[in-house]
């Protein structure tokens, strides 16, 4: 009873530590799919390890996974009681839609809740796995390796930060090696199993792992010996994006991080979406309030508050609106899966078709004004929405003479600088600002600053900034060539130098017009379209938009209701500062043939990015295929080579490697010959197992044939049927 006590605990601890590396498998799957219900689902992972830990009969424990599987799937997806008469309608329609989609083979109308039925499964098919492996196997070796490169994979290849996930991996599948190392040992030598020796054996191994590991995890490493190459494999597989190491040369693109900013990037045609609007304009996303002297971050000002609001509901941010009467609509269809809404400057509202059942909503992060879709409380991705919206026009007369003090709020926010900001960086905005008295007039001055002042706009060759050099200092007194997030964060910079407060906003200009329709046109907008630019804050008018770059022009509009020389149009023009295109009357085959390949791997990588969670739960699926084949080789194996030798059929030429088959079907089986041991004795213990004398007569003509002179003697006709017997009960 005792030990009996003790191999249930000794499991236990197994399962323990196969928990948490399941955990390592599960969060950057739900990371990068921006699936919520963590927590539940490794419920499910607990509750089929306690099943398989206690043996429950198969029966009773597929009645619990499926019930919970059920449970989760309504719960989340329906929203309703999975015994209730609206929980069973949901399954019947679910179950219903999905099984037509796949009688079609119309995968992309498959439901999310079916997903997550096959994920289920496939997490029931992995422990299942795992349970063979610790139980049978006594060795993990493969599923530590197998974790290893899934983590590797996707800390190289996505924005998963997986550095530290391996290490735990490698202490847990380490140690879990250990343990069943001394297993398959005390096994082996056939000794009763002692918690004294098992400890006595087992902790200076686990302590001897965990401690040289942290050694390894705390001490200085050695930079990269060789240049990254996940970059240069993007760029060939068409995928945009924008963030790669510092100092690196990246690929124009909409990120998320920029802490340090700097650095060449070449350019991306990707087009990430397209927008029906009846003129051209900029395209915001979201704003950074934190300078950090070596780029942006976001301050949690609001503390992580998100402001929720409907389709079609009206907006509350901190942006001005025009008239009722000048609402416009602008329709959006989504190229690049991003998570969040383009914003047009007067945006009121965002509507979006959408499921009764999918609790759908648009949730606003009020620190950064970042709008994001949202169904069952987490982030998901629109392909078409419409904004609708009232650009401000602004009143030349009120940002000429302001009436209102800057609010303390804003002013405590938006004029935070660094204290390691070079004091000259500051008295050049006094330089510049000096003589101008409204705050309007002092922003005008540091917006034309960097057009008349020897500035230029590049993308090769950018410099970064050093550990102790400030990125606005480099650009503003030594390179003097940038290019967007150069000239906008500098003015940002200057302009809460000069007492006013500014914000940096990040988003898309206004791409090229591919169509038009009357008083509407299509704008096609790519990767190389990413752009930052300056909000201001200006008082009684609030915050207006500024383009400092070199090649933009400003798409804010001001109404001059006062006599002045200053009059210009504010209308957004993208000037090139590129070279023009070549005119080529005829394009040549190979040059065709280039073009044709490289749309083709842009549509294969916009097709792995809008269904990036089915190739992962397919990926996953086709590993747990893979060892489940791997764990039942025995059973199928000795089937297909026993096909393949049929073929090849049996005669005086191929008896010999025949029976040389034969031994290798009879050790995929489970049938080794032992060392030493001679083949008739082989033959033997085969013949009793299998209840015949086949095997002999095979060896005894066998050995004939390599050692006598008389192999002209062998009943080949006689020998091929015993084989062929032979082959029928092995695979059989």
């Amino acid at each position: 009873m005792k030990n009996n006590s003790f191999s249930l605990i000794e499991l236990s601890i197994y399962y323990i530590v196969v928990f948490f590396i399941l955990r390592e498998w599960l969060v950057p799957v739900m990371d990068l799919t921006k699936t919520g219900y963590m927590e539940l689902i490794l419920l499910f992972i607990a509750l089929s390890l306690v099943i398989s830990l206690f043996r429950l009969n198969f029966i009773v424990s597929s009645f619990v996974k499926i019930a919970y599987i059920v449970w989760f799937i309504v719960f989340v997806y329906g929203g309703v009681f999975v015994l209730s008469a609206e929980g069973i309608d949901f399954l019947f329609n679910d179950l219903q839609t999905n099984l037509s989609a796949l009688m079609r083979a119309d995968w992309m109308n498959i439901t999310d809740s079916f997903r997550t039925f096959l994920f289920f499964i496939l997490i029931w098919m992995l422990i299942y796995l795992i349970h063979h492996w610790i139980v049978v196997r006594m060795n993990v070796f493969y599923f530590l390796l197998l974790t290893v490169f899934f983590v590797g994979t996707l800390d190289t290849f996505t924005e998963y930060e997986g550095s530290f996930a391996i290490v735990r991996i490698m202490v847990l599948g380490l140690v879990m090696t250990v343990f069943l190392l001394i297993k398959r040992l005390f096994n082996q030598a056939n000794i009763k199993l002692d918690i004294v020796k098992y400890l006595k054996l087992a902790v200076p191994v686990v302590v001897l792992v965990v401690a040289v590991s942290s050694i390894a995890y705390f001490l200085p490493k050695s930079p990269p010996q060789w240049p990254d190459p996940v970059p240069f494999i993007k760029s060939a597989a068409g995928q945009g994006g924008g963030e790669v190491n510092k100092g690196g040369v990246k690929k124009v693109g909409y990120g998320e991080n920029d802490s340090e900013l700097g650095g060449s990037f070449i350019a991306d045609d990707t087009v990430v979406f397209l927008a029906e609007a009846s003129t051209k304009q900029y395209w915001r996303v979201e704003t950074k309030d934190v300078y950090t002297s070596k780029g942006w971050e976001d301050s949690g000002y609001s503390q992580g508050e998100l402001k929720s609001f409907g389709p079609g509901e009206t907006i509350q941010y901190s942006l001005p609106r025009g008239p009722e009467e000048d609402t416009k609509s602008a329709s959006i269809q989504v190229m690049y899966p991003y998570d969040f809404i383009i914003q047009p400057y007067g945006l009121k509202s965002v509507d979006a078709s959408y499921s009764e059942n999918s609790n759908f909503e648009f949730v606003m992060a009020m620190d950064t004004e970042k709008i994001m879709p949202y169904t069952f409380q987490a982030p998901t991705t629109l392909q078409e929405y419409s904004v609708n919206y009232s650009k401000p026009v602004y009143l030349y007369s009120s940002l000429k003479n302001p009436t209102e003090e800057i609010d303390p709020k804003i002013a405590e926010r938006y004029l935070q600088l660094p204290k390691t900001l070079p004091e000259r960086v500051r008295d050049l905005a006094a330089d510049i600002v000096g003589g101008r008295e409204t705050p309007y007039d002092k922003a005008r001055a540091i917006e034309m600053y960097f057009k008349q002042n020897g500035f230029r706009y590049d993308t090769d060759n950018v410099a970064t900034p050093s550990e102790g050099q400030d990125y606005v200092d480099q650009f503003l007194f030594e390179t003097k060539v940038g290019y967007c997030d150069n000239f906008s964060t500098s003015m940002v910079v200057l302009l809460r130098s000069a007492g006013i407060p500014a914000r940096w906003v990040k988003g898309f200009a206004g791409g090229d017009v591919i169509d038009n329709d009357g008083s509407t046109s299509t704008y096609q907008i790519t990767n190389n379209d990413a752009h930052s630019w300056v909000e201001a804050y200006i008082p009684s008018v609030g915050w207006i938009n500024f383009e400092p770059t070199i090649g933009f022009n400003s798409s804010r509009s001001i109404d001059y209701d006062l006599q002045t020389d200053a009059y210009q149009e504010d209308v957004l023009v993208i000037e090139e500062e590129t070279e023009p295109d070549e005119v080529v009357e005829e394009q040549p085959e190979t040059q065709q043939t280039a073009a044709q390949g490289n749309s083709f791997s842009k549509n294969i990588s916009h097709f792995f990015e809008q269904n990036k969670f089915i190739l992962v739960i397919l990926l996953l699926a086709i590993v747990v295929s893979l060892f489940v084949l791997y764990g039942v080789r025995r059973k199928w194996m000795p089937k297909v080579y026993g096909a393949l030798y049929r073929r090849r059929g049996f005669d005086e030429s191929t008896f010999e490697s025949a029976f040389l088959q034969l031994l290798k079907l009879l050790e995929l089986k489970g049938f080794k010959r032992k060392n030493g041991q001679t083949l008739q004795t082989f033959a033997k213990e085969m013949d009793a197992y299998f209840e015949t004398s086949h095997m002999s007569k095979l060896t005894k003509c066998y050995e004939q044939t390599i050692y006598s002179d008389n192999a002209s003697k062998v009943d080949i006709t006689q020998m091929k049927e015993s084989w062929e017997y032979l082959i029928n009960r092995i695979t059989s």
